[in-house]
């Protein structure tokens, strides 16, 4: 009998022992639960503050390149208003860390014309066909997928026409490059 009543005793104290060990681990998770709760409100917060930055970073890029520059897709299109032949624009472009605009999509195309058409002025693309005549390329050297020229364009009139330029309408000239146009980068 004693030794049923000792064995009585230890499974009393085992089962005390569990019983703390059991609110002592519900403490914790109640604790962690409130501080996950805590967490996912705090992520939630940040998501609102990013998406708020986002939409405030769009506003300030509109008003920052209107009316001198678009933003496409991950290309951005600027022109400061100044005038060159290709040479001289193609340069001004590489001192800036850019290239002469290239549009490869109707979407870049238009947003050229818009900034034409808000500065007046016909802007030089980054495509000529000097290399061969009659094969525009790209300055890189690569074929261009996209075009967007003018009736009967292009059409070398007087031989010497091997630059490309955008009129207001977002349509392609053929141009000679030692006209001036409008200069127009991509970064």
């Amino acid at each position: 009998m004693i030794i049923i009543h000792l064995f009585h005793k230890h499974l009393e104290r085992q089962v005390l022992y569990l019983e703390r060990q059991l609110r002592a681990l519900e403490r914790s998770f109640s604790k962690y639960k409130k501080e996950m709760d805590l967490l996912k409100t705090h992520i939630s917060d940040l998501q609102a503050q990013l998406k708020a930055l986002k939409a405030l970073s769009n506003k300030t890029q509109k008003v920052l390149f209107y009316p001198s520059g678009m933003i496409i897709g991950e290309k951005i299109f600027r022109t400061d208003g100044s005038e060159g032949n290709f040479e001289v624009s193609q340069a001004a472009c590489s001192r800036s860390a850019g290239l002469l605009a290239s549009p490869r999509n109707s979407e870049e195309n238009s947003a050229l014309q818009q900034i034409a058409e808000r500065q007046n002025k016909r802007p030089f693309l980054g495509i000529n066909d000097r290399l061969t005549e009659g094969t525009f390329m790209y300055l890189s050297g690569e074929a261009i997928r996209y075009t967007n020229w003018s009736t009967r364009e292009p059409n070398d009139s007087g031989g010497e026409k091997d630059c490309v330029e955008v009129y207001s309408d977002g349509k392609w000239n053929d141009k000679s490059c030692e006209k001036n146009c409008l200069i127009m980068c991509e970064y």
